[in-house]
């Protein structure tokens, strides 16, 4: 079993983010008389920044536990996923430039109605994905292309099985980086 967090140093950035969006959206609300149209405008953006500052808070407070029966997130808003029960994998790249050079990977896990999400500022995030994709290997997992690539970045071995024997069904082999 292994337990994984979100460091806090991976969190300044966003709290930074929201407290900065609340203050130049919020801030002109409570000093400066505004039109209706303003009002809307500037507190629907700063409902925005609030909920982005909950949610970097409820990812502080979550653990996310990678066992032999599953992947659970303990915490507000905890779900388990047992390994048995896993429907779908992804595994998505988020870019913040044109070039792709930087960015984020998010892991989304499915099963029997549940979905959980990792992005890949949790500390032991290629470790997770590669206990994941294991797990989707031995249940025969239909993988994207865009998943088989980002697993390859990853280092983790993603093999389509013959489509003639498996009816195009895909599997993941995770391998040693």
């Amino acid at each position: 079993m292994s337990e994984h967090r979100y460091p806090p140093k991976e969190l300044v950035g966003d709290y930074a983010r929201a407290a900065l969006g609340v203050a130049a959206t919020g801030g002109p609300l409570l000093f400066v008389p505004a039109s209706p149209v303003m009002m809307w405008l500037l507190g629907g953006l700063a409902a925005l920044f609030l909920a982005f500052g909950a949610r970097t808070a409820l990812r502080q407070t979550t653990v996310v536990r990678v066992d032999d029966a599953g992947i659970t997130a303990i915490g507000p808003l905890g779900v388990a996923i047992a390994w048995s029960e896993l429907g779908r994998l992804g595994l998505a790249y988020y870019s913040t430039r044109r070039d792709r050079s930087r960015g984020w990977m998010q892991l989304s896990v499915r099963g029997s109605g549940r979905s959980l999400r990792v992005d890949s500022t949790i500390d032991g995030f290629r470790e997770i994905v590669a206990i994941a994709a294991d797990h989707a290997e031995q249940r025969r997992l239909n993988l994207s292309p865009a998943t088989i690539g980002n697993l390859a970045a990853l280092g983790i071995q993603a093999n389509p099985l013959d489509t003639a024997a498996d009816d195009g069904a895909r599997t993941t082999r995770a391998g040693q980086a």
